[in-house]
């Protein structure tokens, strides 16, 4: 960590120390319009491409979420939170922060496997995502102190580059400014006990040097879902987050050097055993309750992050130059009882005649998850404009190094006294990318852009089999894995847009990307009936999209695009067979990606809104939906649907200000999400997603710079299943009920 911190904290100073001492006083700039300026969605100003542009200008599919809307819902410490209300979003979750995922326009999930996203994940501009485990979602710690939140679907791989497939989603970090300002806020949950807390003070130190700290602490010790054997919740969170930034603008120079880090207990994994009665070898059929699990293994989860960030941007006089350098080491870890069942379950099963007496179920199987991931990143670009040509050059290298292990443990018998084995692994993954646009105007209102980005990846991989007991290399040649990839990707992007009034644009683009190809490290037991393959290779598509955006009335916004992805090689998540109704293989299956054949998808989304007057008040409704679909059509799973895409995803965003007096006002905000259709798996046999609508509502009352309120999430207690497998059911979270106040200066 120390060469790479080294190297970021020299950049910095080297940014800031060019700056002239002629430019001791801030340059004037014609500065673009804020959204607290903005009469619409439409004005706000988003960095989509690299470069500041409003969004209603922007040739793409693309939503922002401000502070303002975000704290007016009662802001987010989860993807799903966060990305409720966006259309053709969605979060793919599996109870847990560290093993679930975003989907974007029907891009893959892999699920439990250590597969890369299908979605860019970026914080401040620099590229997040990646490793075995926790490297497909957000951390608690990127959604403290947002400013705002950029989502880009659809294709983004010239200017992203790798893994933006369904889109890239980048959120932008509150900076510091140059005033003494601050908030702080407290919300407590009453059905589980929940207490959270978070904060920012902005503090000017002197002419253009300021500091920004913020601070989240979350306590949370009872929760929905519970191991009574080991007197725990597995939804249960415990730890705090803490960021500090400083900022320096020295003339054309505005340099801001960021450290964070998380330390956080989370939520785990866990499931349901459902098995009906007459399936073999369990001839009363077993089933555990909803929300009480009788695992031996105690459930835990943690991912800690620390951070480190030099964002400089340097204005060169009629082109602007952005560098950002960022290094991140995260570590998830979670505990898993591979059976689900404790000794003393089992045994009281098989005496009811749930379980039959001679099934071969072992109650000690367990698996233990680590996985420390290095992420360093730099970016530099420089962009600028000149009468009616806009361009852009940049240049990017990403280098990840992630040391992974699978322990699992089982019962030592006289025919095999091991205890069980633990599987280390080392990813390298180096990668280097040049990219660019150009954009010329044909006409005033007629615009052309070409995106192209190269990129070199290099992958490799050395996993070994250790047994527990002896230390002793186990499992032959086919646990030694020693393994490399190497490849070349051109991504391209060109858009045709046209202004059909000064305020509204239409706009046809096509473009392709990549999703990395790479190493399956966790592998099946030897019984499996379908081993895990150790090698997948990238995935290639290309997109087609036509859209129509604007803001045809005042504190209106509108878009609509449809789109179409030709998928080359679809990386898939499937599984070894391995059940605990498997006589063959009696164990939870392992999880692993494949090139599953060529694909396509298709859809069409909508969204909309609308800021109003309501007498003395004011509100605004936001509205959003999509269609989409995907099917393989070549390959073993030629005509299947892709997996975890639903056929319909919608949302209603209503929040309404009433004034009583003048320094009191009431609030409230009412945000309705859907889903509907869909296959869980890729398989001809697969159960349908479960469709869902969840209501979160919330009224308050501010006081000035003062704010309480009471919120219902999940008014309705709508709970449903966000996966099922042949013996397993995941469960949503019941509602929660609380209050929360807020302060800000």
């Amino acid at each position: 960590m120390g060469r790479r911190a080294n190297l970021l904290f020299c950049t910095a100073a080297i940014w800031v120390a060019v700056a002239p001492p002629a430019f001791a006083q801030d340059a004037p700039s014609e500065a673009l319009p804020d959204a607290a300026e903005a009469d619409d969605d439409g004005a706000i100003v988003v960095t989509a491409r690299r470069r500041e542009e409003r969004l209603a200008d922007v040739p793409t599919a693309a939503s922002v979420i401000d502070i303002t809307s975000l704290t007016d819902r009662g802001g987010a410490t989860g993807s799903g939170e966060l990305l409720a209300d966006q259309p053709s979003v969605r979060f793919n979750n599996l109870n847990s922060s560290v093993t679930s995922e975003i989907s974007i326009r029907a891009s893959s999930t892999a699920r439990a496997t250590n597969g890369d996203p299908s979605v860019g994940l970026y914080r401040n501009g620099a590229y997040i995502a990646g490793g075995p485990v926790g490297g497909r979602n957000f951390t608690r710690l990127d959604l403290l102190d947002i400013g705002r939140v950029e989502v880009l679907r659809g294709t983004q791989g010239a200017l992203y580059g790798r893994n933006a497939v369904g889109g890239a989603i980048n959120i932008i970090s509150a900076e510091p400014e140059f005033d003494l300002s601050g908030w702080a806020s407290a919300r407590y949950g009453f059905e589980n006990n929940s207490f959270q807390t978070q904060g920012a003070i902005n503090v000017p130190l002197a002419d253009g040097l300021a500091i920004r700290i913020s601070g989240d602490l979350v306590e949370q010790d009872k929760g929905f879902f519970y191991n009574p054997d080991n007197d725990v919740y597995f939804d249960q969170q415990k730890g705090h987050g803490l960021r500090g930034q400083i900022r320096l603008k020295r003339g054309p120079v505005d340099a801001i050097i960021t450290a964070e880090t998380q330390r956080l207990t989370t939520p785990t994994i866990h499931y349901q055993i459902s098995i009906p009665a007459g399936t073999p070898g369990f001839p009363g059929g077993y089933t555990q309750d909803r929300f009480r699990y009788p695992w031996n293994t105690a459930p835990r989860a943690s991912q800690d992050v620390d951070g480190l960030q030099a964002l400089v941007r340097v204005d060169l006089g009629g082109a602007d130059l952005t560098s950002t350098t960022s290094f991140r080491k995260r570590t998830s870890e979670y505990d898993l009882d591979n059976d689900a069942i404790s000794p003393a379950e089992l045994a009281r099963a098989r005496a009811a005649g749930q379980i039959g007496a001679l099934t071969p179920l072992d109650a000690s199987t367990a698996s233990y998850v680590v996985d420390t991931t290095d992420n360093f990143s730099q970016d530099i670009h420089v962009s600028g404009a000149s009468d009616r040509f806009t361009w852009l050059v940049g240049a990017e290298m990403l280098l990840l190094d992630s040391d992974f292990s699978v322990a699992t443990t089982r019962t030592p018998t006289l025919a095999n006294p091991s205890p069980g084995n633990i599987a280390p692994a080392r990813l390298h993954f180096e990668s280097y990318a040049a990219y660019g646009s150009l954009g010329f105007d044909i006409t005033d209102s007629l615009n052309l852009t070409g995106e192209l980005r190269y990129t070199r990846d290099s992958r490799s991989i050395s996993a070994r089999l250790y047994d527990l007991g002896t230390g002793l290399p186990t499992g032959g040649p086919s646990r030694i894995i020693d393994d490399s990839i190497n490849a070349d990707n051109l991504s391209y992007n060109a858009t045709l847009s046209y202004k059909l009034t000064s305020n509204i644009l239409a706009y046809g683009k096509v473009g392709s990307s990549y999703r990395a190809g790479g190493f399956n490290t966790r592998l099946s037991d030897p019984r499996a009936p379908s081993p895990v393959q150790v090698l997948f290779g990238n995935e290639n598509s290309t997109s087609y999209e036509v859209g129509i955006k604007g803001s045809p009335i005042r504190r209106g916004y509108f878009a609509i695009a449809g789109y179409y992805t030709e998928l080359e090689d679809l990386i898939a998540q499937v599984d070894d067979g391995c059940a605990l109704t498997n006589p063959a293989c009696p164990i939870a299956a392992v999880a692993y990606l494949t090139n599953a054949g060529d694909a396509k998808s298709w859809g069409i989304e909508a969204e909309y809104s609308q800021g109003f007057d309501l007498g003395e008040g004011n509100g605004r409704l936001a509205l959003s939906g999509s269609r989409q679909e995907g099917k393989v059509k070549s390959g073993r799973y030629d005509g299947l649907d892709l997996a975890q895409v639903p056929d319909w995803l919608a949302s209603a965003n209503l929040n309404l200000r009433y004034p009583v007096t003048k320094d009191v006002a009431l609030t409230s905000n009412v945000l309705i999400s859907g889903q509907w259709g869909g296959k869980q798996e890729l398989t001809a046999t697969s159960v349908d997603l479960d469709d869902y609508v969840l209501v979160n509502l919330r009224v308050g009352v501010d006081f000035g710079k003062i704010s309480v309120s009471a919120f219902a999430n999940n008014v309705f207690d709508k709970v449903y299943f966000v996966a099922q497998a042949p013996t397993i059911n995941r469960y949503s979270q019941p509602r929660v009920v609380g209050v929360e106040g807020r302060i800000s200066f």
